[in-house]
């Protein structure tokens, strides 16, 4: 391998290493929460219980099992992680794919599944959720929620998924507050708006243009299969009419075929027999082979049927 491979494969080698190390639990993001939850999101249980959702910021999947969730960060200098929810590494569900969000329960009974965690925010005498990498010490995101949102069911969250501040006229400003609808495991941003039906109800309200392009359509429709059926028909008709041609030519090729074929091998058989009895005619006329010899076979005596009375008269039968 040459000094030119080795650098390409190098290359090849750090690019994927980039693109592995490029998206990892760091581009996950603390979304939306929810204390008060009558009648919002239940668990495997059929319960109505705090959650909170954490979303995937980066356009590719990414693996949450053994990181922590915590409401207490007080040993994260230290790497104490004795009171914190370890997610769980033996769950394939962990996986959180791109642009999506995994919903955790806050109702305190880890003993119930992976998503049930060990918080509880109306016992909590902190106001936030902090999400820790898996190595205990660094912290990936915290989610920081008013005291109102204990009392209120609404959920708090960001107004744009994953996006807490942005910049708006060159000034950081916060994107997160009460929101209108909650939205767990689902797009933060709602955009409510007037369906089609009610957009043509407010266009159309008589429904006339409605019955004049269904009408339109309908008769547009039927012409335009009259058009390809007349189509078809022609082309029907000119194949016919090929084949018919095609038919006649090949017939009149084998026609004349055969009749230079008969006049290549000679006489027919009516012209064989008109010769044959020519010759024999020609053959038995003659007499015998004196030249110059005339033979005249007469009668010594002229006979006639007609002069004989024997053959004239009646017999008649006599008596005795």
């Amino acid at each position: 391998m040459n000094i030119k491979q080795r650098i390409l494969t190098l290359c090849i080698v750090l690019c994927s290493s980039m693109a592995l190390f490029g998206q990892q639990v760091t581009d996950l993001r603390l979304n939306e929460m929810l204390v008060v939850n009558d009648s919002n999101y239940v668990d495997e249980y059929g319960r109505h219980v705090p959650w909170i959702e954490i979303f995937n910021t980066s356009y590719n999947q990414v693996n949450i099992a053994g990181c922590y969730l915590t409401d207490d960060t007080t040993g994260l200098s230290k790497g104490d992680v004795s009171n914190w929810y370890r997610i769980p590494t033996t769950d394939p569900t962990t996986w959180i794919p791109q642009r999506s969000s995994k919903v955790f329960f806050l109702d305190n009974s880890p003993l119930y599944g992976t998503y049930h965690t060990n918080i509880d925010p109306s016992t909590s005498t902190t106001r936030y959720i902090a999400l820790i990498n898996s190595n205990g010490k660094t912290l990936i995101d915290m989610f920081v929620y008013p005291e109102a949102l204990l009392t209120s069911t609404q959920s708090y969250g960001c107004y744009d998924d994953g996006i807490s501040t942005k910049v708006e006229n060159g000034k950081k400003v916060n994107n997160m507050g009460m929101l209108p609808y909650a939205t767990p495991g689902s797009v933060n941003k709602v955009q409510m708006g007037a369906t089609k039906s009610e957009h043509l109800q407010k266009s159309d309200p008589h429904g006339i243009g409605l019955a004049v392009i269904s009408i339109s359509v309908v008769f547009a429709a039927l012409i335009m299969i009259f058009i390809m059926l007349k189509i078809f028909g022609y082309a029907a008709t000119r194949r016919d009419r090929k084949a018919k041609k095609e038919q006649e030519a090949t017939t009149a090729a084998a026609t004349s075929t055969s009749n230079v074929a008969a006049n290549e091998v000679g006489p027919t058989g009516e012209e064989l027999a008109a010769i044959t009895m020519a010759l024999h005619l020609f053959f038995n006329s003659q007499h015998d082979e004196e030249s110059e010899v005339i033979t005249i076979d007469m009668p010594s005596k002229h006979y006639s049927p007609w002069a004989q009375k024997n053959l004239l008269m009646k017999k008649v039968i006599r008596r005795r």
